[in-house]
């Protein structure tokens, strides 16, 4: 029957170690012939059988599924975080309202600090890191001002807070859970439309779920086992992940 639908480290060496903390947590705690099994099941409709974030009920959502196949995104997530945010939610995971071991740091709003028109500029400066178009040097200096210290100078998703000890790209662990988006990442940046980065930008990631309606992850607690969640996210890390590396 169907079913319903980080480290801061202290030396360069550690550094080198946190890459594969991850992929390790997952294999030790699920299956992958089960989390195979249940992504066919459940995750594709969203997340797709190729892991493209294409399945049948993507185009109903924004922001877009998450990308599996991207690893210059997926990399800097750790298993923990993808487990908490299929067992919880979401939403859950970036209010803090379990438990975790996390360093949780959603998007925070920023409608008390600028005005709508220098938001629309930040997001066409955003969309400017793809496309070469050259920023305002008044969207230069609100980038800098607010939004380096995550997103990195170059807005790589390797500011200071993001990770200050691993370069970005090719991989890393995001210290800070979500990772800061890369704006440089054109897999990451297609699963948003202009008014979903305003509204992020202005309400920040749980306003913008909660105050205007964007869809978020669900929480599959209640329907999978604990090693079924961990199954999927070794299926997910082992089978989109490391084989597009």
């Amino acid at each position: 029957m169907k079913r319903s639908i980080v480290v801061l480290t202290l030396a360069g060496a550690v550094a080198s170690v946190v890459l594969f903390v991850a992929p390790i947590l997952a294999a030790e705690k699920g299956d992958f012939a089960q989390g195979e099994s249940v992504y066919k099941e459940i995750c594709f409709a969203c997340h797709g059988l190729k892991g493209d974030g294409k399945g049948p009920r993507s185009l109903g959502t924004m922001p877009r599924p998450q990308v599996f196949i991207n690893t210059n995104y997926m990399s800097r997530l750790t298993d923990q975080y993808m487990f908490e945010v299929i067992k919880y939610g979401k939403l859950a995971v970036l209010k803090r309202v379990h438990p975790t071991t996390q360093q949780i740091m959603p998007m925070p709003p920023f409608e008390h600090t600028l005005t709508d028109e220098q938001i629309r500029a930040l997001v066409t400066l955003e969309r400017g890191f793809l496309s070469g178009a050259p920023p305002s040097a008044e969207a230069q200096q609100l980038f800098q001002a607010n939004c380096a210290v995550c997103h990195g100078a170059e807005g790589r998703g390797n500011g200071v807070m993001a990770s200050p000890v691993q370069p970005a790209p090719p991989h890393f662990v995001s210290r800070i859970q979500p990772a800061p988006a890369d704006y440089t990442d054109p897999l990451f940046m297609a699963r948003f439309d202009d008014a979903f980065l305003f509204w992020l930008i202005k309400k920040g990631r749980v306003g913008v779920t909660e105050e205007k309606a964007y869809v978020t992850m669900n929480a599959y607690g209640q329907i999978l086992s604990v090693k079924e969640i961990w199954s999927v996210v070794r299926y997910i890390r082992e089978h989109f992940i490391k084989k597009t590396r």
